[in-house]
């Protein structure tokens, strides 16, 4: 398992390594605007690929048997198919109401019609990596990890220099990306598209036996999903430039966050999930205890230097990029801190508390963008502040539900 972990974790980091040092070429071929408009493209696209699948991809590495399994994939396929073919028709039909949404880009409102095969390529890679997962081939998708990193940004980088820059581009390469790492992958996965034979069970009783799946599993993902993709379109209907400057602060800050929160996170969960009541508590005050001390001194510095860093890495242009990561600072420090104990929702059952404070914390920050009177800069300074108060709250529900844990009669089970 440790082994599994850390072959994980070495492929997360080493593509996050090769697209910094790729985004910083790239960052020099596109303008804020071809980001922004990529990032409303993005956050429409990556709003669907959360539940293509219905989350039915999750339920592959569930049957004992791979017969069955197979079939799951198969009906997975299928179903981020139909995703796929419904995003680009409702494009179509709001192609009109896009356009005149988003600062009248006829660009991206042709590009937007054709958005489905990214939703497919994209939520088809996850499909395959769970049954990658099942059978443990680690190694498999730690490669795929470092090769859709590089991919995808070396496309953009490449395709950018040919074309001169302009969302066009930008979106080719990605495509051309994704499209590179699926091709890989199914390479490597044969055996899902071989014959199923005639006992196999059939979509049909395989949808019906996992149906809880998307019932479970779906509102907290789409909770997540209209958050994170919500505040992009938000942001990029008052300024395409300034969501362009806003994703690439994002982008890069995530680096930290997903070695540091990631890397944390993992080596607690199974500590969270063994732990025998009485224990719960200070085992949750020492991850947060170690977590902070990771994390303190590079954020910290990250909050002092940003504004005068992203311009000398990224270029002149990317000037205001440094002061939208000090904004983010306060909130992705938080998340770090919230990362690993978020799974004692999940430990002690009590996913409703966690569905509950995804709303709020979903509501809270599109009801601010939407509503705020201040410029775009000072508007995210606040949001930055805000959404670490509520992850805040949130560490106050996690010590309270350890304590809650401690303290019930009877063994876990």
């Amino acid at each position: 398992m440790v082994g599994a972990i850390l072959t994980l974790v070495s492929g997360t980091a080493a593509g996050q390594v090769i697209t910094f040092a790729l985004q910083v070429l790239i960052a020099r071929v596109y303008s804020d605007v071809d980001k922004g408009l990529f990032g409303i493209y993005g956050s429409i696209t990556g709003f669907v690929i959360t539940f293509a699948a219905l989350r039915f991809d999750l339920t592959v590495i569930l049957p004992k048997d791979d017969l069955s399994a197979r079939v799951l994939a198969r009906l997975s396929w299928r179903c981020i198919l139909v995703s796929a073919l419904l995003t680009s028709f409702v494009c179509v039909l709001g192609a009109t109401l896009l356009r005149d949404h988003y600062h009248h880009s006829d660009t991206l409102m042709w590009w937007l019609m054709g958005s489905g095969l990214t939703v497919f390529l994209v939520a088809q890679i996850a499909n395959v990596q769970y049954w990658l997962t099942r059978k443990g081939r680690f190694g498999d998708i730690a490669r795929n990890r470092v090769l859709q990193s590089t991919a995808v940004a070396g496309s953009q980088l490449l395709v950018g220099l040919v074309m001169h820059g302009g969302l066009p581009a930008i979106v080719l390469g990605t495509i051309l990306g994704q499209a590179v790492t699926l091709i890989s992958l199914e390479r490597r996965v044969p055996e899902l598209r071989a014959p199923l034979g005639p006992e196999a069970p059939t979509m049909r009783e395989m949808a019906v036996r996992y149906y809880r799946m998307p019932l479970l599993n779906g509102p907290n993902v789409l909770v997540d999903a209209v958050r994170n993709n919500g505040i992009n379109l938000v942001i990029g209907a008052v300024s395409v430039a300034a969501l362009g400057q806003f994703q690439l602060a994002w982008n890069i800050m995530q680096v930290p966050v997903a070695l540091i929160a990631g890397s944390v996170a993992q080596v607690f969960l199974k500590k969270l999930s063994d732990a025998p009541r009485g224990t719960m508590l200070p085992l949750v005050r020492a991850v947060l205890w170690r977590a902070v001390l990771v994390s303190i001194v590079p954020f910290a510095l990250l909050y002092v230097v940003a504004p005068w860093l992203f311009p000398l890495v990224f270029g002149t242009t990317w000037d205001e990029a440094g002061y939208y990561a000090r904004a983010l600072t306060p909130w992705l420090f938080m998340n770090v801190l919230t990362s690993p104990v978020s799974n004692i929702f999940v430990v002690t059952e009590q996913q409703s508390r966690l569905l509950a404070f995804a709303v709020v914390y979903c509501v809270v920050p599109l009801t601010w963008l939407w509503l705020s009177p201040l410029e775009i800069m000072p508007t995210i300074t606040v949001l930055g502040v805000l959404m670490a108060l509520m992850l805040g709250g949130m560490l106050v529900m996690a010590v309270l539900t350890a304590r809650s844990y401690d303290r019930e009669p009877g063994a876990r089970g």
